[in-house]
């Protein structure tokens, strides 16, 4: 509540003749498993309010959600840990005959396709709501944005202090996308200085569409791990680091980003694509620090090794929109993910040690290198594709439609399409404001790949679910 205190306090540096205006929505949703009907915990948006406020040139933009997640232990002493309110949005923006100036906590979208654009890196993502479209999927980020309009050109800025990291699964929750490894505080590296992001992009329109070009350079919003320390007792030539406290170390490394994309549009369909090139490298060099623990025995840093993760890699997304006999709405999206070369330090041979909870065996660099900017599908898979199909009937009263997203990846072993998300959905507006729900989502993996339980797919098969919600908006 002291966030919503300090933005309507804000307001009052705009005039004393106040005039807001107001939209959001109440959603009261249900999600339980396809197997055996029990309740999905996970968290959800249960209300979410956006207010404006302008006076001439100046106008001061917000969005406060009310987010819900149940607990296990309910009881009078907790109830209120289900529910926090969270300021996603708050930003002031000044506007001139052809420009535009805003500062503060905001969502940033780029791009030319609707969703997983490459070009899409200026705000973070939230993992949790990875499967819905627009703004609802990002996270703000507290920054400068200057945007600048001639004739047919368009030109944004982008700037920001701040390191802003994806919201990422927790992993003591239903949710079915999870990391091989969660980190804890001590383990992970401050970036070394201000974390200055920021980039620009430039649109030029024409008759039959728009192409467009983009530079963003930031700290990825996916940790990486940086390096290993080893920590003995006492001033050993060689000692048996069986008895060494394995000291692993996470950070984030610097990306650039360099993009292009385009929208043709026809009387048939409508055309978009985006490409970006990444060029990506731990900035973690030097990783040496005295022991997290009992630094009294582990008195001598025998080993500190920095991995120096580098790479490049490619990411497109390419999209196509018609309309299909019997008035059904058409969106296919393919989206691949190329890495293009991988470099880091070689790790030696580690024992099995107490204090680790990974198998050292298998503690490959490469293994645990994540796409840390670029489109959120890359930690599922390298390709996919996505098919959206809807159409209204009964005045827009009624929405049937279908969302599939397939795995298009080759794997050893495995023939057809090894991993699919399907969703089906009914939308029925009971009244002008009021808006019904019923879903169905439907997750099929495969027995065959070589991953096996740790395949993507396999994992989220426990996520088929039934969902209904009763959506109320003002």
């Amino acid at each position: 509540m002291k966030k919503v205190a300090i933005a309507l306090s804000l307001t009052y540096l705009f005039g004393k003749n106040l005039l807001f205006s107001f939209n959001g929505y109440v959603d009261f949703g249900h999600i339980s498993r396809l197997s055996d009907y029990s309740l999905i915990d996970i968290p959800y948006r249960m209300g979410s309010l956006d207010f404006s406020h302008q006076s001439e040139n100046i106008s001061l933009n917000g969005n406060i959600t009310l987010e819900f997640q149940l607990k296990d232990d309910i009881n009078t002493t907790n109830l209120h840990k289900m529910f926090w309110f969270d300021m996603r949005e708050l930003y002031a923006t000044y506007s001139g005959s052809n420009y535009e100036f805003r500062v503060g906590k905001q969502i940033h979208s780029w791009g030319n396709v609707d969703e997983n654009s490459p070009l899409d890196n200026a705000s973070a993502f939230d993992y949790y709501y990875i499967f819905f479209l627009g703004r609802d999927r990002k996270k703000a980020t507290i920054s400068g944005t200057f945007d600048y309009y001639m004739d047919n050109l368009k030109f944004n800025i982008v700037f920001s202090p701040f390191h802003t990291t994806n919201r990422l699964p927790s992993g003591n929750d239903d949710f079915p996308i999870t990391l091989p490894i969660y980190p804890s505080s001590d383990q992970m590296l401050p970036i070394d200085g201000l974390p200055f992001e920021g980039g620009a992009q430039g649109t030029y329109s024409f008759g039959m569409g728009e192409i467009s070009m983009a530079y963003y350079s930031g700290y990825d919003r996916v940790f990486n791990l940086t390096g290993v320390n080893a920590f003995v007792n006492g001033q050993q030539v060689n000692p048996d680091l069986s008895f060494a406290y394995i000291d692993i170390l996470f950070g984030y490394r610097k990306t650039n980003v360099f993009g292009m994309g385009g929208l043709f549009l026809t009387d048939w369909f409508i055309l978009r694509g985006d490409f970006g090139y990444f060029s990506t490298k731990d900035q973690n060099s030097n990783i040496e620090r005295e022991c997290p623990i009992d630094t009294d025995y582990y008195d001598n840093l025998w080993l500190s090794i920095p991995l120096i993760e580098k790479s490049n890699y490619l990411q497109s997304t390419i999209q196509l929109e018609t309309e299909l006999p019997f008035n059904i709405n058409f969106i296919a999206q393919y989206f691949t993910h190329d890495t293009l070369n991988y470099s880091a330090g070689s790790l030696p041979d580690l024992p099995s040690i107490p204090n680790i909870a990974i198998d050292l065996e298998n503690m490959t660099p490469a293994n645990f290198f994540t796409p840390g900017m670029g489109v959120p599908l890359a930690v599922i898979t390298n390709k996919a594709g996505i098919i959206i199909m809807d159409r209204t009937f009964m005045n827009e009263q009624l929405k049937i439609s279908m969302t599939s997203m397939l795995d298009l990846d080759l794997y050893e072993g495995v023939s057809g399409i090894p991993g699919s998300l399907t969703e089906y959905k009914i939308e029925y507006n009971i009244t002008q404001d009021f808006l019904g729900l019923l879903g169905v989502t439907k997750v099929i993996g495969s027995k065959d790949h070589p991953d096996e339980e740790n395949y993507q797919f396999n994992k989220m098969e426990d996520f088929s679910h039934i969902r209904f919600e009763l959506k109320y908006f003002f």
